[in-house]
């Protein structure tokens, strides 16, 4: 008893501990040599267990440190020591090294376990004093009480977890600065640093935000219903941010559930068309293809067209394409519908364009043809998803606006005796057809097409009123009261809620 009682008298004299000495002070001088430790190159005798020299190398090492105020190194030796050999001396050699490194809490514990597991191998005094020590460190004590959400979040002080950290547990701190560290699986981990005095507890509130990874899923059909963690999401392809951590995810009707795992800041594919086997397949054996629903839904899109007319009024030379020259124009319009069927759909159209010929108004003689072209119309489409073939059929109303410029100046002066322009307009019906193809890109359309348009003319012989009677009954329909074709290459884009 007497040897371990040497061993505290040795280090608290040589670390001048104050408020804790006078518990285990004795008369020894700071250099005195631990009893029960000898030196650290002393060699066992022949009856001494390895595990004793074991004990004897490390205490003596820990003192030495102790001493030279290595007091990290000196707690290192002195944990060894009592792995070798479990004794009540190394664990308070190791209370006091903690007192000196200001480590309250842990020195107290320490203290606890020798009184608590070794009493046995402490006299009254050693005992009496240690208790005093534990009352003297626990007055320095200041609390922390931590509130961390999602409860349950694990809680380190300074590195460890302590002994208890429910909700309203206060866990004691030694006074100074102190770092919180808040973890939970599938949230980001939070750090937070805390100042606390001795007697003082503050309480600290931690919010973890979870952390989240991608899942993208591409189911083999596109109307498959893709359900994660028990929801029906979304159809066909479908991707969404997770927490991360374990989700479940089915294609209906194509696997059954399976058990992913999202990993925060990655994403996962799961793509059935070239993957079948990554989720669970259907119970037998084999996944059942689910039949097409008819696809349905609005859509809209904004074209242009360039129409080439067949020929020029009869002022001019009717052939289109010989002396007078090519002409065209350029059409802007406005498209929306209804998808009714994977093949058919209801649309109506609001269309408005100018030709200017012959030549495109570059001779001295010219006319032009404004026209605004409005009704419904029916489309055709191929089943495909991402490219399709498209045609179009239907007509309305055409309302036109003619023209002319450097017309005879006999002819003009009768037709037009107050104006340089002479100009007719009327409503006629239109007929129109196009072909051509679709890209579907997640909803967005481009597509291409041919179109051909017959439109009637004789609403266009309603010149000037200041034109005479004699010129209005001899003066001919600019198309001959004939249809008047006109095809040319049409682009559009648009968007698709199907």
């Amino acid at each position: 008893m007497r040897a371990r009682r040497a061993v505290c008298s040795a280090l608290v004299v040589a670390a001048a501990v104050a408020t804790v000495a006078p518990a285990f002070a004795q008369s020894k001088p700071a250099d005195a040599k631990p009893a029960d430790a000898k030196p650290a190159d002393a060699k066992p005798s022949p009856a001494e267990s390895p595990e004793q020299a074991l004990y004897d190398q490390h205490m003596a090492n820990g003192v030495r440190l102790f001493k030279s105020r290595d007091l990290v190194g000196a707690a290192t030796e002195f944990q060894a020591a009592y792995a070798a050999i479990p004794r009540a001396s190394p664990l308070i050699n190791l209370a006091l090294t903690y007192r000196e490194l200001g480590e309250y809490p842990k020195a107290v514990r320490t203290l606890e376990k020798a009184l608590t597991k070794h009493r046995d191998t402490m006299d009254d005094e050693d005992a009496g004093a240690a208790q005093r020590a534990i009352v003297d460190m626990k007055s320095l004590y200041g609390f922390v009480v931590v509130h961390a959400a999602p409860e349950g979040a694990a809680i380190t002080v300074d590195g460890e977890a302590p002994e208890a950290s429910g909700r309203d547990t206060p866990i004691p701190v030694a006074p100074g600065p102190h770092e919180l560290i808040v973890t939970q699986d599938g949230f980001l981990s939070k750090s937070e640093k805390v100042t606390v005095a001795s007697g003082e507890t503050k309480t600290v509130e931690i919010t973890l935000a979870a952390s989240t990874g991608t899942l993208h899923v591409v189911a083999a059909h596109p109307t498959t219903a893709i359900e994660v963690d028990g929801v029906v999401v979304g159809r066909g392809t479908y991707e969404v941010a997770l927490a991360g951590g374990s989700h479940t995810v089915r294609a209906v009707g194509e696997t059954q559930a399976g058990s992913v795992k999202i990993e925060p800041g990655k994403t996962l594919v799961i793509d059935l068309t070239t993957a079948p086997g990554i989720l669970p397949p259907l119970s037998d054996g084999s996944a059942k293809k689910k039949p097409d629903e008819p696809k349905r839904g609005v859509y809209g899109a904004l074209g242009g067209a360039v129409l080439i007319p067949f020929k020029h009024p009869v002022f001019f030379a009717t052939d289109q394409f010989g002396d007078s020259g090519v002409s065209s124009g350029g059409y802007v319009e406005l498209r929306g519908g209804y998808r009714v069927h994977t093949f058919a759909a209801f649309e109506g159209m609001l269309e408005y364009g100018n030709v200017v010929g012959p030549r495109n108004g570059a001779g001295e003689r010219s006319y032009s043809l404004t026209s605004v072209h409005f009704g419904p119309l029916l489309r055709l489409m191929s089943p495909g998803d991402t490219f399709r073939f498209v045609g179009t059929l239907g007509g309305g109303l055409a309302y036109h606006v003619i023209s002319y410029k450097g017309l005879d100046a006999e002819l003009e002066a009768e037709v037009c005796p107050s104006s340089e322009r002479c100009e007719s307009s009327g409503l006629d019906f239109f007929m129109m057809s196009e072909a051509g193809v679709e890209l579907d890109l997640d909803g967005v359309l481009i597509g291409a097409a041919g179109a051909f348009y017959l439109t009637g003319t004789k609403g266009m012989n309603d010149f000037s009123k200041n034109t005479t009677a004699t010129v209005r009954d001899t003066l001919k329909e600019p198309y001959d009261n004939d249809v008047l074709p006109m095809f040319g290459p049409r682009l559009y884009i648009g968007y698709a809620f199907w």
